[in-house]
């Protein structure tokens, strides 16, 4: 890797990874227009890109193109030309668009990915994806969509596994824009206005698996909402007006014989919507139900056997309305493992109401109004934890008799009211709890850009430099960073490039002109050394260019030899010549003197001893 001030450069076998923040990723750009470039990751980012012209990204082979936080309002019909047959992947989130680029879009036969939330997109009300065949994945979020009409995905309609349109303003389910999507897997529609679920809205969805409505207005569901979505295994329908279910509005869910028992509704999400009470008809037939979540209603009754026959795992039954809790209220529910109680208005527990549930572990109710525990009350399987925190409890033999048998109650360091409040007066029940929604999260979380340009000089420089290569632009980037230099009070400090400073602190090749190690003599095995390196090269010149910028004043017409390197030079040339020995030349000295030790051999001394 090498460090940039706004880039940075990884190569891998597949291609190299190249990320920008700033306005320099334009200028990288064309540096790497020159050359064919292999690229699985482009991202430029913050560069005030306000529109992508013709062939933008010329002689480049991009794999995933990222183009997230500018100011893009436009894209020329030929902005990815060339890119047809290679890009995967591409966003263009949190930017100024007011459409879908349908032409811009049109031909990428590869294109798997796309993303475009967190623009200003408007209705969508005719076909917008075109000749895009390989397309699976579409985000949407985070727009101005109203309405879709029932073409607009006609192009996508065979192909698209997941869409996303969530935290739009949709006051209707999409029904005709989703029918027949046979490949679709999930379907997301959250914070949006959607008031109620038609009969036949979701049909012939075979593939369809998760269905995410939370944060809506919906009020009611109809029985024939639901036709031919045999794999639908997870709905999530929090946050809505949902007062009651008409009989057999549940009972969509299950599906026919023909498909497996591990095919059908596992998850189900009814959390902070008005239910009142849970009848047997109200889950009747989920056979696969594993975890149900019913926090924050209205509940004051559950009917004996409401749950049986459910493998419900898990219930989720906190801030609502119980008063009591008895053998038959979790009747038939015999693979239940976790059971949340907790602040309901539960004043009495009758004695084996849990002993059925042979598989529970955890008990919480925490948050009631339990004065005592009835011998029995509490009696389950070897391993029950009961969370008892926040109750009135009478400090007597009687309250805490449980502690005696092989059950353990959990009192941890958590803030409690045991024994520490007026059991004997009596507090009023409140329901419904009053109790906020959760905040739904920002729908852009863009941070501010901070530049020390203009916006209107930093915008001309990147609409030019995306455009098509031309020789004038630069010219005008070396231009306005001149004029930056001159006005600029302080200059921010450098970061460190440790690699170049650890190639600058040996001792140089004897071979380069301007004493650096070649690009070639990187950190890095051979065998992963390929001709992708031209990536680093690229770097290495930029950072080449950055520094002369700043160490001159004036134009120079050669390059010279750094400050550090000749004062490292001159070190070495002043030092005493048995120190040389440690250099490169160390196997050359050692050959001398053996050669001079076979010349003094072969004088006869003997010869001159006899006469």
């Amino acid at each position: 890797m090498y460090p940039q001030t706004a880039c940075s450069c990884f190569d891998y076998l597949d291609g190299s990874v190249i990320r920008c923040s700033g306005q320099e990723g334009p200028i990288m750009v064309e540096q790497m227009k020159k050359s064919h470039f292999e690229i699985r990751e482009l991202t430029l980012e913050n560069a005030n890109i306000v529109e992508i012209g013709p062939r933008a990204f010329k002689n480049l082979r991009i794999k995933k193109l990222v183009l997230d936080k500018n100011r893009i309002k436009a894209l020329h019909k030929d902005a990815f030309r060339g890119l047809e047959n290679v890009l995967q992947e591409l966003s263009i989130a949190q930017n100024k668009l007011t459409e879908v680029p349908s032409e811009t879009l049109a031909g990428l036969r590869a294109l798997n990915v796309l993303s475009l939330k967190c623009n200003k997109i408007g209705n969508l009300t005719e076909s917008v994806f075109q000749n895009l065949t390989s397309l699976i994945d579409v985000n949407l979020s985070c727009n101005e969509i109203c309405e879709v009409s029932s073409d607009a995905f006609d192009g996508v309609r065979s192909s698209l596994q997941n869409l996303i349109l969530d935290m739009n303003c949709m006051k209707e389910f999409p029904a005709g824009a989703v029918k027949n999507m046979e490949s679709l897997i999930a379907l997301h529609l959250k914070y949006n206005e959607i008031e109620t679920i038609g009969g036949n809205q979701l049909t012939n969805l075979s593939s369809l698996s998760m269905l995410s409505l939370s944060s809506n207005n919906i009020s009611s569901i109809h029985p024939m909402a639901l036709q031919n979505t045999p794999n639908l295994r997870y709905v999530y329908l929090a946050e809505n007006e949902l007062y009651n279910f008409d009989v057999g509005t549940m009972a969509q869910f299950k599906q026919t014989q023909d498909y497996k028992i591990n095919d059908r509704l596992k998850v189900l999400d009814l959390a902070f919507n008005k239910l009142s009470e849970i009848t047997e008809e109200t889950f009747a037939g989920l056979e696969s139900l594993q975890h149900l979540n019913l926090e924050s209603n209205n509940i004051k009754k559950i009917t004996p056997g409401a749950f049986a026959g459910i493998p419900l795992l898990l219930l989720w039954l906190p801030n609502n309305c119980l008063s009591s809790i008895t053998p038959t209220t979790f009747q038939g529910a015999l693979f239940l493992r976790q059971l949340s109680l907790a602040n309901n208005n539960i004043k009495n527990i009758e004695p084996l109401s849990f002993n059925h549930l042979a598989n529970l572990h955890t008990v919480d109710l925490a948050s009631n109004k339990i004065q005592s525990l009835q011998q029995g009350a509490i009696q389950g399987s070897d391993h029950l934890t009961v969370r008892l925190q926040e109750n009135p409890m009478v400090c007597s033999q009687d309250g805490f008799h449980v502690m005696n048998g092989p059950q353990a109650i959990n009192l941890t360091t958590e803030p409690n009211n045991i024994c520490k409040t007026n059991w004997q007066e009596d507090s009023p029940e409140v329901c419904p709890k009053a109790l906020s929604r959760p905040v739904p999260p920002p729908c852009c979380n863009r941070k501010p850009v901070t530049t020390t340009t203009a916006p209107t000089t930093t915008t001309t420089v990147a609409t030019t430099t995306i455009a098509e290569t031309t020789h004038e632009p630069t010219t005008t980037e070396s231009t306005t960073t001149t004029t930056e230099a001159t006005t600029t009070t302080k200059v921010p400090k450098r970061k460190v490039n440790m690699d170049r400073f650890w190639r600058l602190s040996h001792r140089p090749a004897a071979g380069s002109p301007f004493m650096r190690h070649k690009v070639s003599s990187a950190l890095k095995p051979k065998y992963l050394i390929t001709k992708r390196l031209e990536c680093l090269k690229v770097c290495m010149k930029m950072e080449i260019q950055e520094e002369e910028e700043e160490e001159t004043t004036t134009v120079k017409t050669s390059r010279r030899i750094p400050a550090r390197v000749r004062e490292r030079q001159r070190m070495l040339a002043s030092m005493p010549p048995w120190l040389h020995r440690s250099s490169k030349n160390k196997n050359v000295e050692p050959e001398e003197e053996f050669s001079k030790d076979d010349e003094t051999e072969n004088v006869q001394v003997d010869q001159h001893a006899k006469h």
